[in-house]
């Protein structure tokens, strides 16, 4: 054998130590060519780099002058050999220091993050990908993606679920991406048996085990071939999943709100549907029996609904000390999904257009924070005892006026009766609003959340910590858990994100709480029961200070740090350090209670509840002088702060603000009370945040030392619009200065006050101006509005609460919203069908196929209604706006896309008045 095959040969057996030895003595090393692997035309280059042996690769190239560029005969370069080996530091040396392009493709169009991906190459393809930008979807000259195909595929012929994993949900590549033959990953995997591969691309969610290749095979079927054809059974593992997704089909639920005011009747309409879940009692009359009169915080149920699918109904207590943490748990509910909020009015009562505003300002501010579209359905209960039709006429119209301008869809019935009057429209309404938010969600949860959820089901223990959690996962061969603490954490956020657990994370330790029914039952029910209540317990004797021990005592079973940590979670409370309770009113309140109850607290953890906190205003808080005050008003006589705005706002306060700073200890004295707080320090700057108006107004107002009081202003303003942005998005504010001159507090209402628009004196100001000019003619110099400030200093004005001053400012142009951009739902269904009140109902079979309807959905129509041409009308509506037969995709449903329908069918006058009606300036049908 000559020198240079023996070369050769310890190239290809990997022998480095021989290889590097025979290298020093051929002549030629850049002439030695061999066949590896099939290929011909393979060098020394090619072998080193898919050896990974830097040092050779270096000498090649470098001493021996082998060119980085030759190709074997299947068109592979050193660089592309290096990825097969997973060798990213000879990749980096050979892209970096010899200029090898990572994008230039083999014969086959394939590039070099193909053949790392055809090999489980994962370190050489995230190389790539994030330093070189590699694109994931550059196809071959079969047309295969990189990544969506050519990559994915192929890695599951080494049986790397690893590389799956990393292309599927970092590179967001599609696992059912089809190749050549119509194959997904999932027939590969399958068709060689890999059961780890098969695992993984079911875990996603996104695998279907029954799409077709071109000759209509399988993956299924492939499963049970290769069982016959070799005897390896890759079934059960099929099975295992579809089981699992079955019994836990977590994806479908959807969060139902049930509000209102105590005795509208909301515990009897969740009996309503809780009885007719497993079967239908509409037809009966029956009192529905076993309500309790008072709910006691919020009550979910978990159900299987045959009407309405799957649901988690929440019926929340309509007490008034529930407000604040009702508030914290919907804005909890709703972080990941949409809701149906069903708001039960009371038209018995004397003030239910005050009731309804009251809920309707809430529901629309959680709503709006949601991400996913949330609907909103009242229920105006009580109806059948107002005995005098006219009565009843008239008090119906009054409130359906609110319910038409603020577009909710709404029901008219008796809910005490299983089978009352209006409660066939109501299940149709909230069955139809359950399906739009499952078919909107966008949800698409992998089945390791369906197996996670599975196993904690099966777990008798309501609170699991994490280690728990994995102990399970490993010992329970059922289920298919990840076994990485990072990707169990992303399962379980996840599954948080249904509603259906909660998982509670502190900076050492998680607990995961399978069953949040009894935490919002127990801990919500009972920490903030009203006194009339059987399950109220004072444990903060108005001053809504907490120990910690005092929890413990309350709930034994629980951790104390998991509830805190449940509870801080929704800002309900803060831990308050013992020193500073002592520079509070509160420390004398909870000492004169402790006296009373000869109970000890020093040394004690304690919490502070703003909620909780229900003393009034200290009189002495009335001597108390200001020089300038500031105020947030609410617009719209019937929108108000919710009581959660200001606790939240108070806790954020106390604890950025009033708490002492390392600098400034036993410096600063803070003055707690229900709906405000004031704190100064030894600079002599007061600042005091209060809620008046009746909620209406958020008061500021501050004594100061000139500059301190400026800069100190600057950051409570700030905090303050903030909190507002966070908390109450859909409120309609103005901002307001209170005359210098009328300081006087108390402040009851800021209509006894000369006010100025905060918005006017920043033009102004911008501007260059030297006065703000009023309604009435007259002028108002700046500096009398602000004689303690430097205008020309305009970044760090108080009234800008460190916010760019343009966006305070900025005016709104008046523009014309294109129809194109007004979406409907099914929400809007009422209104639509009102608009088309003179449209002739026979015609709804044309208008239904021009509104992109099939043929075979107008057939299904037509059967279900027996031909009814109005119910037909009104079902084919429904079906549009509820998105059937992929009319979104259509440019529908949309104001838009009904008045083109209308003036195809040669309705034009309707389409005309349609298009007047709902083009105008800035009004927004979505």
């Amino acid at each position: 054998m000559s020198l240079e095959d023996k070369c050769w040969t310890a190239f290809e057996n990997r022998d480095h130590r021989e290889a590097v030895r025979l290298l020093a003595l051929v002549k030629e090393p850049n002439k030695i060519k061999g066949s590896y692997e099939g290929w011909t035309n393979t060098s020394l280059l090619h072998l080193s780099s898919r050896h990974g042996w830097l040092d050779a690769t270096k000498n090649l190239i470098t001493k021996y002058y082998c060119d980085q560029h030759k190709r074997d005969s299947g068109g592979r370069t050193c660089l592309q050999h290096a990825a097969v080996g997973n060798h990213v530091d000879v990749m980096r040396y050979l892209i970096d220091e010899c200029h090898c392009d990572p994008k230039v493709p083999d014969k086959y169009g394939n590039t070099v993050l193909h053949r790392a991906a055809a090999n489980g190459s994962l370190d050489a393809m995230k190389y790539l990908i994030n330093h070189h930008h590699c694109d994931p979807i550059a196809t071959n000259n079969e047309g295969d993606n990189v990544v969506k195909h050519a990559a994915t595929l192929p890695a599951t012929y080494n049986n790397s679920p690893d590389v799956i994993k990393y292309l599927i949900n970092e590179c967001h590549c599609d696992p059912m991406a089809v190749g050549r033959n119509g194959w997904t990953p999932l027939h590969t995997a399958t068709y060689r048996g890999h059961s780890e591969a098969i695992e993984c691309l079911l875990s996603t969610g996104k695998c279907d085990p029954l799409a077709k290749n071109n000759k209509g095979r399988t993956p299924l079927q492939l499963a049970k071939e290769k069982k016959q054809r070799s005897g390896i059974n890759t079934l059960p593992i099929f099975k295992k999943f579809g089981d699992i997704k079955s019994s836990h089909p977590i994806h479908s639920y959807v969060n139902v709100l049930l509000v209102g005011n105590p005795g509208a009747g909301k515990s009897t309409l969740s009996h309503v549907i809780n009885d007719t879940a497993s079967f239908t009692l509409l037809g009966s009359f029956k009192n529905v029996e076993g309500v309790v009169p008072c709910t006691a915080g919020i009550i979910p149920y978990k159900l299987k609904h045959r009407t309405l699918g799957n649901i988690i109904l929440h019926d929340f207590a309509g007490h008034s000390e529930y407000y604040s943490s009702h508030s914290a748990v919907i804005e909890n509910l709703l972080q990941g999904s949409g809701g149906v909020f069903l708001i039960v009015v009371n038209i018995l009562e004397k003030e239910p257009v005050k009731q309804l505003y009251q809920w309707l300002t809430v529901v629309t501010n959680e709503a709006q924070k949601a991400l996913n579209q949330c609907h909103v359905i009242v229920i105006v209960s009580h109806v059948d005892e107002i005995s005098n039709p006219v009565e009843r006429i008239k008090r119906k119209e009054e409130i359906q006026k609110i319910i038409v301008r603020e577009r909710c869809d709404s029901v008219f019935l008796d809910c005490r009766k299983l089978g009352g009057s209006g409660m066939d429209s109501f299940f149709n309404k909230l069955s139809s609003a359950c399906e739009s938010i499952r078919s909107t969600s966008g949800r698409n949860l992998s089945l390791y959340c369906h197996m996670m959820y599975g196993l904690l089901e099966e777990r008798k223990e309501n609170i699991l910590t994490l280690s728990d959690v994995m102990s399970a996962g490993k010992d329970n061969d059922d289920y298919f858990i990840q076994y990485k603490r990072e990707e169990i954490l992303d399962v379980l956020d996840s599954l948080q994100l249904t509603g259906l657990i909660s998982v509670l994370k502190s900076e050492d330790k998680v607990w995961v709480v399978v069953n949040k029914g009894i935490l919002l039952t127990e801990v919500d029910g009972i920490l903030f029961a009203p006194e009339t209540f059987k399950e109220h317990v004072d444990i903060a004797s108005n001053t809504g200070i907490v120990s910690v021990s005092g929890l413990t005592r309350l709930f034994p079973e629980y951790d104390p740090d998991m509830l805190i940590r449940f509870l801080k979670n929704m800002e309900l409370c803060e831990e308050i350090n013992p020193s500073f309770l002592t520079m509070t009113n509160l420390h004398q309140l909870a000492v004169e209670k402790e006296e009373e109850g000869g109970t000890e607290r020093r040394g004690e953890r304690l919490l502070h509840f703003p909620c909780l906190l229900s003393i009034d205003r200290p009189d002495e808080m009335t001597s108390q002088v200001y020089q300038f005050g500031w105020c947030l008003q609410c617009t719209s006589k019937h929108h108000f702060f919710p009581p959660r705005y200001f606790h939240v706002l108070s806790l954020r306060l106390a604890y950025k603000m009033a708490l002492p700073q390392e600098d400034d200890k036993l410096k600063r004295c803070c003055t707690f009370w229900k709906n405000g707080l004031y704190w100064s320090n030894s600079h002599g700057v007061g600042s005091l945040v209060e809620i008046v108006d009746e909620s209406q107004c958020v008061l500021v107002m501050m004594s100061f030392d000139e500059d301190i009081m400026m800069s100190v202003g600057r950051d409570v303003i700030g905090e303050v619009m903030s909190v507002y942005r966070e908390s109450c998005p859909s409120l309609k504010v103005k901002e307001l200065v209170i005359d210098p001159k009328e300081l006087a507090y108390p402040v009851n209402t800021t209509r006894e006050r000369t006010v100025y628009s905060v918005k006017k004196i920043l033009s102004a100001i911008d501007k260059g101006e030297k006065c703000i000019v009023h309604d009435n003619g007259t002028s108002t110099r700046l500096k009398e509005i602000l004689y303690d400030e430097s205008l020309s200093d305009i970044s760090n004005l108080s009234l800008l609460g460190g916010r760019d001053i343009r966006e305070v400012i900025k005016v709104t142009e008046e523009f014309k919203t294109p129809l194109a951009t007004v979406k409907l739902d099914i929400k809007d269904l009422d209104i639509v069908i009102e608009e088309l009140t003179i449209l002739p109902c026979h015609i709804w079979h044309d208008l239904g196929l021009q509104l992109g309807l099939n043929q075979p959905t107008l057939e299904d129509i037509k059967e279900d209604n027996n031909g009814d041409s109005k119910k037909c009308f009104r079902q084919c509506m429904s079906a549009w706006l509820r998105g059937e037969d992929k009319v979104r995709e259509k440019g529908g449903p949309s104001w838009s896309s009904l008045a083109t329908a209308l003036d195809t069918i040669e309705e034009k006058s309707i389409a005309t008045n349609i298009r007047d009606k709902y083009r105008t300036s800035n009004q927004l049908i979505v």
